[in-house]
């Protein structure tokens, strides 16, 4: 990253929207993605924030794909894919590598649940970071009793890297409340693409959103969201501690797998720095496909979505679904 936003950036996402309507022309139709749009999109508030919508004509789904270890496996043939509608099967129209810079949120949990994790979390964001491209961008929301926005977006890593240098881990945890404001503050980011990279064991006890009002609008949101997941597997823990434990790892799990990101237990400070790496190939190894979805009921209608890897031992990361205007 640099300290300003190179003009080239512009230059590339130029480019790559005429080479998507050189594919789609031919076919007379207008492009979108259920998370980007490259043609036509629009926004509508509902219950104060805002809903991704679309009624174009082309859907294109950012997939994500890794083998049975979890590592990002890219390099593959449109012929590898399928993708189904509302469990219909849908013919593939498009199919690229996105290669655009990321706008990135970061929601780094620094309250009391995390006092012994916390250095090991910082080395994991460090590896994160110093592996980011030089033209994205980043901003930090800290978790502890209430959500802070600690930086807006930077492309200056050290300066990231020193909000969480030396936080300590105090106070309870509102993790919801501080995912979902990061929710609000990626919609100023500066690239189409964007993501948000959760740190933090899971657990909440002082938030004011549900768990189920979070996800909800996670998964209808123009981003994926890949997360971190804290366990510390002590011995002689109460059954209610580990009750919330597995809570905590079912909502880093949930946000994950609905969005089309991709989620990472560690154990170690080891495990750490691998999940940064396998989260960083993964922002840099995503498809795209494109398909022209079914007729239908255009009132709002939430449609399913499903793509699969027809080789064996692969396994597709993409969102669960989209509304169609």
């Amino acid at each position: 990253m640099h300290s300003t936003r190179k003009s080239s950036t512009t230059v590339r996402r130029h480019r790559l929207a005429l080479r998507t309507l050189s594919w789609v022309l031919p076919m007379a139709v207008s492009v979108v993605l259920p998370a980007r749009a490259v043609a036509q999109l629009h926004f509508v508030a509902i219950g104060g924030h805002s809903e991704f919508r679309t009624n174009a004509s082309l859907v294109l789904v950012p997939v994500t794909v890794t083998d049975r270890s979890g590592a990002i496996v890219n390099g593959l043939p449109r012929d590898a894919f399928s993708v189904k509608e509302n469990g219909v099967e849908r013919e593939i129209r498009s199919f690229s590598i996105e290669e655009d810079p990321v706008s990135i949120g970061v929601v780094f949990d620094t309250s009391g649940s995390m006092k012994g994790s916390l250095n090991g979390a910082r080395e994991a964001l460090r590896a994160l970071m110093t592996s980011a491209n030089p033209d994205d961008e980043a901003f930090l929301e800290t978790v502890s009793t209430h959500p802070q926005n600690a930086l807006g977006f930077t492309n200056d890593v050290g300066e990231l890297l020193s909000e969480v240098a030396f936080n300590k881990g105090r106070g309870d945890t509102a993790l919801l409340d501080s995912v979902w404001e990061s929710l609000d503050h990626i919609r100023s980011a500066a690239h189409p693409r964007k993501a948000l990279i959760v740190i933090s064991d899971g657990m909440d006890n002082h938030s004011r959103h549900s768990q189920g009002e979070l996800l909800e609008r996670a998964m209808e949101a123009d981003l994926q969201i890949y997360t971190i997941s804290i366990f510390n597997p002590e011995a002689n823990k109460k059954p209610s501690q580990m009750i919330e434990e597995q809570h905590g790892l079912l909502l880093m799990q949930e946000l994950a797998d609905r969005t089309g990101g991709l989620q990472f237990m560690v154990r170690s400070d080891a495990d750490m720095q691998q999940a940064a790496m396998r989260v960083s190939a993964a922002l840099r190894n995503r498809y795209s496909i494109g398909y022209i979805p079914a007729d239908g009921d255009r009132s709002g209608q939430w449609r399913k979505i499903q793509v699969k890897v027809t080789r064996a031992g692969l396994k597709a990361h993409a969102r669960t679904g989209y509304r169609l205007d």
